[in-house]
């Protein structure tokens, strides 16, 4: 692993007019902290390695389930992370409509059909059925199938937009897939380009690799929320622009469905204020710095390594089993930013079977060490963090930690509906906290604009389970006493 090697030269940056600088004493508390904080996340990993091996896992089965690449890398970007061809999900409906399984983070993360990329596995007998592929071997020798996927949205960050897929399946000899994402809308624009190839051509224990291309432009959570609003010169919002690629390579390492994933990826990281504009921005309007570089764009290279291991019975319904990730992404200094920094992430999903009923207990936290870019820290609170919350409201930091508690009930367990099979309810608490880490940030972007640091929430909903994936209507309340409904297709955890 590498270590960071200090901080860039801040002398010749604007004076900060909201932070006062801190003593002799101060600067050892932050070591101290920061020490501290390093030990917790390699703590946390390594408490989770124990849990798998230790805990019971309830009705875990001997097969492996479908799993998303997405789930293999950090929560940094979370909305460039791709969906991945999978062989439980059934084709479009011939009209043209929403088939998206995961909405997360306001972005491109998990959006799309929700695919897996390791053999099919039928749900348990107590399970809701939905229309499975009869087999892997048939729908190989179909001929490529081509789908126009539209999906109408609305977020707090990008305001109303839309996604359109371009699918082209059952390519060559091992079912490729091509899919080509445009995304447009009131403060978003892009574009994202997948090829996968699966490793279903020999069996479960053969590697598979995706390659990406993207190029997007939107605000993001880091710069917005909070109690102060602090935008760019002018009054306009930030707009990160990211334009590079990827490659990930992943391999089925035992026969109980632990999956490594390696990959690198390119990112040319800049801050503009429109969609359509050559503009760059460094800082904002108080001078507070966006870029570790003075002109306002980054060159970002990173070495990901991932491991995962799902015993969930089911992807799309689960009651039962456990899912553990860890990951770890090193960046190579290169460019006028010259980035160095390490970031480790680590959680644990055990579901827990009552009767008819499903206890979630979810564990997560991470750290980076190094020099920490504003626009790659994490963000606490949203949908898929502290509900209750919008995207990033509750903090921007360099380490957090974050739980969340779900009670499931079935409602309905054969529902007679176009496309839907069962109904549930759920009962869920979170909470987050970014560990008084908000100040570490380059920039501090938290700190700037008064973000709490930690948060929770309560709240209930319910779920439909559709052939295009489970669908979730929720409604939480923060401890700010904000109130907040969700829609989202997939599963959360």
């Amino acid at each position: 692993m590498l270590y960071p090697v200090g901080l860039l030269d801040r002398q010749n940056e604007p004076p900060d007019t909201i932070m006062e600088s801190v003593g002799v004493n101060g600067m050892t508390a932050n070591i101290i902290l920061y020490k501290s904080l390093e030990a917790l996340a390699l703590l946390l990993g390594a408490t989770s390695v124990l849990l798998i091996t230790r805990l019971p896992a309830w009705g875990q089965g001997t097969e492996t389930t479908p799993l998303n690449l997405q789930s293999l890398y950090p929560p940094a970007a979370d909305w460039l992370l791709p969906a991945t061809p999978s062989r439980e999900t059934p084709p479009p409906p011939p009209l043209l409509g929403p088939t998206q399984s995961s909405d997360s983070a306001e972005g491109l993360k998990g959006e799309g059909l929700e695919r897996g990329i390791s053999q099919q596995r039928p749900n348990s007998p107590t399970q809701p059925q939905r229309p499975e592929l009869e087999n892997i071997e048939e729908e190989l020798e179909e001929e490529p199938d081509f789908a126009i996927v539209p999906f109408p949205r609305y977020s707090s960050i990008k305001g109303i937009h839309g996604t359109v897929d371009l699918i082209l399946t059952n390519l060559g000899e091992n079912d490729q897939t091509l899919d080509l994402r445009l995304e447009g809308g009131e403060r978003t624009i892009g574009a994202v380009l997948r090829y996968t190839d699966p490793w279903l051509e020999s069996g479960p224990s053969d590697s598979g690799y995706q390659v990406r291309l993207f190029n997007t432009r939107s605000p993001e959570p880091q710069f917005l929320e909070g109690d102060r609003e602090v935008n760019l010169i002018h009054d306009h919002q930030a707009w990160v622009d990211r334009l590079g690629g990827s490659f990930s390579f992943y391999q089925p390492v035992t026969p109980t469905g632990v999956v490594l994933s390696a990959g690198a990826s390119y990112q040319r990281v800049a801050i503009r204020n429109s969609a359509f504009t050559s503009r760059l921005y460094a800082s904002d309007r108080l001078g507070n710095p966006l870029t570790l570089s003075e002109q306002g764009l980054d060159t970002l290279v990173t070495l990901n390594l991932g491991l995962l291991q799902d015993r969930r019975n089911s992807n799309e319904w689960p009651t039962q089993g456990y899912r553990f990730q860890l990951a770890t992404e090193q960046s190579i200094p290169v460019g006028s930013a010259d980035l160095l920094f390490n970031r480790l992430s680590a959680s644990f999903t055990q579901f827990v079977p009552f009767q008819n009923q499903t206890f979630v207990f979810n564990l997560q936290g991470g750290t980076i060490l190094g020099d920490v870019p504003p626009y790659q820290a994490f963000n606490l609170g949203g949908s898929d963090s502290v509900r209750g919350y919008q995207d990033g409201e509750i903090g921007t930091g360099q380490s957090y930690i974050q739980g969340t508690v779900e009670y499931r009930f079935p409602l309905i367990e054969d529902l007679n509906l176009p496309y839907s099979s069962a109904l549930g309810g759920t009962v869920f608490a979170d909470f987050a906290s970014d560990l008084g880490s908000a100040d570490s940030v380059f920039g501090e972007p938290g700190e700037v604009r008064n973000k709490p640091g930690k948060g929770f929430g309560l709240g209930l909903g319910v779920r439909l389970l559709t052939d295009f994936g489970p669908v979730r209507l929720e409604f939480a309340v923060s401890d700010q006493q904000d109130l907040s409904a969700i829609f989202k297709i997939g599963e959360r955890f």
